[in-house]
Formats: C-alpha cells, sequence, structure tokens
C-alpha cells in the first residue's frame, strides 16, 4: 500500500502547488517530509510553487489568488491565462474588509466601518485585533513592517476632522511585540495623498509623496511632481527624498508594487498622453535607489482616446522575464473588475474578474486591489483568533 510519505518530491511539489494558501498550515501535520517541503515553500526554496500566488481584496472580501499567465506570448502561438480566485471563509471576512496592507506573508486588515484592525497570518492561521490608542478613523493610513530585529510594527497616519472643526493629525506606531502603541515625534514637510497605500519591502514602506505647497508672496506655488519617500521601521522615522524615474503629477496614475520581495515596481500612466510605463528598481534602500524602464507601450490603440487607469486605485504586479505588467481596475465602463495583461511591443489582453459592485463614495476601496508575491510566513502573533470587542 503506497504511503503519502511515499510520493516522489516532484509530485509532493506539484500537489503543494496547487494547495490554497489558507490551507498549507494542514499540510505540515501530513508527514514529517511534507512538513518539510512545505517549510521549504515558505523559505521560496520550492520551485513548484506559482509564480503569481497573493490575496485579492474585491467587494470589502478578501480572496486568494493565483493569477499564472506561463501560457502567453509563448513561440507556440498560444494565449492562455489561468486564474483562480476565491473568497477565504474565515473570521477575516466574518466582516467587511476596506484596505489591506502587505509585509512578508503578514497582511493588515481594517474595517470597512473603520473600528477595527487586525494582523492576520494565513499560514498561521492566527490573528491579533489590535486596540487603538485613540479611536480609528475613515481617513487613517497605516504601513506594516519590522525593524532590523524582526520586531513587527505598524505605522498609523491618525488623521480625522473632530466635530467642534478642528483637525487632528499625527504618526504613531504599534509593536506587536510590546502590544503597545507610541507617538512619534515627525513634523512633516511633505504630503502623501490619502489613497497611497505603500508598499512594504524588506520591512519598511515606500510612498509617493510630494513636498508641501506653500503660498509666496504672489500666492499659490505651482504643485510640485512627486517623489519615493521611504518610513524605515528601524529609525522610525522618514528618510530623504528619492527621485522617481518620470515626473508624476497628482492627475496622472501612478503606483507602486514589488517584485518577489527583492526590487520596488512603479506604474506611471500620463494623463495627457496615456502613455503607460513600468520601472523596476536596480537598487533599493530607505536613503537610495536607482531604476531601470521595463517598458513603455501606448494604450490609446488598444483602449481608446481617454482610456487611463483609476489614479486612486490601480493595482499591480509584473513579470520580469516576459516584460508583462497585470494592472487590476475596472473596465471603461466601470461595470467589471478587469485584469489588464499588458505587454511591451503593444500586448493586451484583459481577464474578466466579475460584476463590479463599487460604491464610488467609498473610491477608492471598493476597486479590486491585489498583494502578490505572498510566501507564507512563520512569524508568530501569539493572540486567540476571538474577536475582541472595543471600547471607546
Amino acid at each position: 500500500m503506497t504511503m503519502m510519505s511515499d510520493l516522489s518530491q516532484v509530485l509532493v511539489g506539484k500537489i503543494l502547488s496547487r494547495v490554497p494558501i489558507t490551507s498549507l498550515r494542514a499540510v505540515r501535520s501530513t508527514c514529517k517530509r511534507w512538513n518539510a517541503l512545505s517549510k521549504d515553500a515558505v523559505l521560496c526554496k520550492a520551485e513548484a510553487m506559482q509564480p503569481f500566488l497573493g490575496f485579492m481584496m474585491m467587494d470589502y472580501k478578501l480572496c486568494s489568488i493565483r493569477f499564472n499567465i506561463q501560457g502567453i506570448l509563448n513561440e507556440d502561438g498560444e494565449d492562455f491565462v489561468d486564474a483562480s480566485i476565491k473568497e477565504i471563509g474565515n473570521l477575516i471576512n466574518q466582516v467587511d474588509i476596506s484596505k489591506v496592507f502587505h509585509c512578508d506573508g503578514l497582511l493588515l486588515c481594517v474595517t470597512r466601518d473603520n473600528t477595527s484592525l487586525v494582523v492576520w497570518n494565513p499560514y498561521m492561521c492566527q490573528t491579533r485585533w489590535i486596540q487603538p490608542r485613540s479611536a480609528y478613523h475613515r481617513l487613517d493610513r497605516y504601513a506594516i513592517g519590522y525593524d532590523n530585529n524582526r520586531n513587527q510594527k505598524i505605522l498609523r497616519f491618525v488623521d480625522h476632522h473632530g466635530i467642534d472643526g478642528t483637525h487632528v493629525f499625527g504618526y504613531e506606531i504599534y509593536e506587536l511585540k510590546s502590544n503597545s502603541w507610541r507617538v512619534l515625534d515627525i513634523t512633516p514637510g511633505w504630503d502623501i495623498e490619502f489613497y497611497q497605500r505603500g508598499v512594504s519591502l524588506k520591512g519598511n514602506t515606500y510612498f509617493f509623496a510630494k513636498e508641501k505647497i506653500v503660498f509666496g508672496e504672489y500666492g499659490e506655488m505651482p504643485e510640485p511632481p512627486d517623489y519615493l519617500l521611504c518610513f524605515d521601521f528601524t529609525t522610525e522615522s522618514f528618510g530623504q527624498y528619492l527621485p522617481l524615474p518620470f515626473e508624476h503629477y497628482i492627475e496622472d496614475t501612478g503606483t507602486l508594487s514589488y517584485v518577489k520581495g527583492e526590487k520596488l515596481a512603479a506604474l506611471y500612466q500620463n494623463m495627457s498622453t496615456y502613455e503607460l510605463e513600468i520601472w523596476v528598481t536596480s537598487m533599493i534602500e530607505p536613503n537610495v535607489v536607482s531604476w531601470r524602464n521595463l517598458f513603455k507601450v501606448d494604450m490609446k490603440p488598444h483602449t481608446g482616446l481617454g482610456f487611463q487607469f483609476e489614479v486612486e486605485s490601480g493595482s499591480f504586479f509584473i513579470d520580469e522575464e516576459k516584460k508583462v505588467a497585470v494592472v487590476f481596475d475596472l473596465d471603461e465602463s466601470q461595470s467589471y473588475k478587469t485584469a489588464y495583461i499588458i505587454g511591451e511591443n503593444g500586448y493586451l489582453k484583459r481577464v474578466n474578474l466579475g460584476e463590479a459592485f463599487v460604491n464610488l463614495e467609498e473610491s477608492p476601496y471598493g476597486y479590486p486591489h491585489v498583494s502578490p508575491y505572498y510566501v507564507p510566513s512563520l512569524v508568530q502573533l501569539n493572540q486567540s483568533g476571538k474577536r475582541k470587542e472595543q471600547a471607546y
């Protein structure tokens, strides 16, 4: 009788590549050999893992996503995309989720009613509901990362307009190890638009930011272009302005992603020409960056004059080898969630992800948003999955 432990490593690798993200933990209890192989997958040693494995937020619910584009742009002329999106049926999706932030296998989720904040480790099936230092607000923004000692932390942009007309703005940091919040002494000389989610890479988080617009003797100064700005979770401070490889202004589409936890990727679409550019870092540290262009394509011949990816929502991932970007947004009619597969030399393929149920008053949080290149984390959150009631 053939036992599970008798299967070849190649066959086990194929099985693991088809296991849903949230079921990987169950694999570990199958046998010692499968436990070891699953840990290899966690450490990115299993080549059988799908290239684009991650999470997607759609219609205020978290979904697991496998998006395989290895069947496009091949010499045999075939053009096949394998996309699988499944809603996650656990504690996380008992409430609507409006924002999701990802760092090295941990997901930080904000509920749609802005009353709860939770860190989730899908691989370990653990959650940590975070009690606020002060009540959470609709305009608050967040980032998740870790310092040089691998201490997990959350950055909170406190942004609240009181009923008395006061505006409270500041920065707080939460450390999972000590289970406590601290106020940071930061006086920003920059603006980060509310819809810029930031991208965490190597423990730090990067944002599009611009110098604050000042009023001089002759009125408001011209709008400055965006820069790249890093929040360093070790020093708990923002770094210096870093150059972007394009001049990005508020009406242009610009967003960040990452490439297998090693590089940043930037998408830029000019609102006047509709040309789409994809850039990848050749070097990235909190205070230094260099870029190289992956490709540039004119979108007008494919989508019609005037089509621009949503300034406040578009998320994407790239395949460097194929020189392809997959951008998640709505279609031109705003009726369907769509993945646009875009490559150099004008390649374009649309994949319909289902009917859109977007509340435009809550833009951009009802649009599809993807966190790609998920690698399971062994970080212990050390808290029960039970949701704790919050008191204000």
